[in-house]
């Protein structure tokens, strides 16, 4: 009788086990695909370049570089100040 009983609850924790597996998977592939939808291929093709064109949206496209001297000015500005 302890043979059977061991041999059941091997077959449940490999049923749930498997099971947990399988839902693990399907919510990764779930939000994965509703990650990539905003992806979308680029305008340009690297193949298609010409030396006329201009990347999109300038150099930095919206960064703005921020001197490293001015930043260190100000926190040493800032730390004899005590704030």
């Amino acid at each position: 009788m302890k043979i059977r009983v061991n041999f059941w609850l091997t077959i449940f924790l490999f049923i749930m086990m498997l099971s947990g597996a399988v839902a693990s998977s399907y919510i990764g592939y779930f939000m994965g695909r509703e990650a990539l939808k905003v992806v979308t291929q680029p305008d340009i093709s690297s193949e298609d370049y010409t030396k006329n064109q201009r990347p999109l949206g300038g150099e930095h496209k919206g960064l703005k570089i921020i001197k490293e001297q001015d930043i260190l000015t100000k926190v040493y500005k800032q730390m004899k100040a005590g704030i």
